[in-house]
């Protein structure tokens, strides 16, 4: 099957857009990510690219094999001028690349840890988060200058070596389901305060949750829990063999959550998702392969400004039992500590 743009989108949005309209000091970017999860092969990730518009760009590979953290980050200079720029993007080791809009991805790496050598193909169609339901796109409340976002279920295959550990000399062959999504908007433009105070507080919360016939995305608040949609920032969709189409509510729960560290260390989830006016759902987290947490800076590489962690699971639909797997995403606040140094 073949997919288009979804409803608002076009072509050109799966490349680096340029901002318009805004101060020179304003930093904006486009972010990629794509996510692999794959507990056959012990195999679990997310691949992260921020292109900005400050001259640079900074490549991520944040991986857990066989339960063991092994990261890979760098950053590299980028043309600032965007106009036409539709890679690939690489620094030499790490490399994203569009080979058919909507359809197909390639993402390779060459590391001393770890290589490998991926496809991702578009399992169902994507979705425009502006069409979220009932108040369009819940990300633009959160920058200045934001432009636009798209999520997508895909299926990931390819080929996984690794270099180093216990698996030394390992080739796994990688197929399973994905998760990608695209934002270009604005990023930590206000200035953060001079003296961050620790507490541990869940802030947003944003599963990707693959099933055999089905994928669902949500976007939204743990504050928020129990409001009414109309009254609270939420996106999302399911898709299907039919298509994508918004959720129209969803609420989290998280554990541990006693405010204290541990809460970082989550590794429970459960989601209640009302997907049509006829048919709400719970799914729950039944187990944990291990978390990652993003590399998420403004211009000071120093200066911690989001903590945002990415946690690989097994799902279950309580209602139906359906299984699958996918990332139970969640941030904490404030980022602590402040400073990375």
């Amino acid at each position: 099957m073949s997919f288009k743009a979804p409803e608002g989108l076009q072509d050109s949005d799966e490349f680096r857009h340029p901002l318009e309209g805004a101060p020179a000091n304003v930093l904006f970017g486009d972010t990629l990510w794509v996510s692999v999860v794959d507990p056959k092969a012990g195999v679990h990730g997310v691949c992260h690219w921020h292109l900005s518009n400050k001259g640079y760009a900074r490549f991520e590979s944040l991986f857990v094999i066989d339960g063991v953290v092994q990261l890979y980050g760098n950053k590299v200079p980028l043309a600032i001028d965007c106009k036409d720029d539709r890679g690939p993007w690489s620094d030499g080791r790490m490399s994203y690349q569009v080979v058919d809009p909507w359809n197909h991805i390639r993402i390779c790496l060459d590391w001393e840890k770890y290589s490998y050598e991926l496809d991702f193909r578009g399992r169902f169609a994507p979705f425009n988060y502006a069409n979220s339901s009932p108040n369009g796109d819940p990300m633009k409340a959160f920058d200045d200058y934001y432009g636009g976002h798209f999520e997508q279920a895909m299926s990931c295959t390819g080929s996984f070596r690794i270099h180093d550990g216990p698996a030394k000399g390992e080739t796994r062959n990688i197929d399973c389901w994905s998760h990608r999504d695209h934002t270009w908007t604005s990023r930590f433009n206000t200035p953060n305060q001079w003296e961050v105070v620790e507490h541990h507080f869940p802030a947003h919360f944003w599963p990707s949750i693959q099933l055999p016939d089905r994928h669902i995305n949500a976007f939204s608040l743990y504050m928020y829990n129990g409001k009414e949609p109309a009254e609270k920032p939420i996106g999302g969709f399911v898709s299907d063999e039919k298509g994508s189409r918004p959720i129209l509510d969803a609420t989290a729960e998280i554990a541990p959550n006693d405010q204290s560290p541990s809460v970082r260390s989550a590794n429970s989830f459960r989601y209640t998702f009302v997907l049509s006016e006829d048919e709400t759902i719970h799914v729950r987290s039944p187990a944990h392969h291990g978390t990652i947490q993003l590399w998420l800076r403004a211009e000071n590489d120093l200066e911690n400004r989001l903590d945002c962690y990415e946690a690989f699971c097994d799902f279950e639909v309580e209602e139906t039992g359906e299984v699958g797997t996918g990332t139970a995403e969640y941030s904490i606040m404030p980022a602590w500590p402040q400073w990375k140094a």
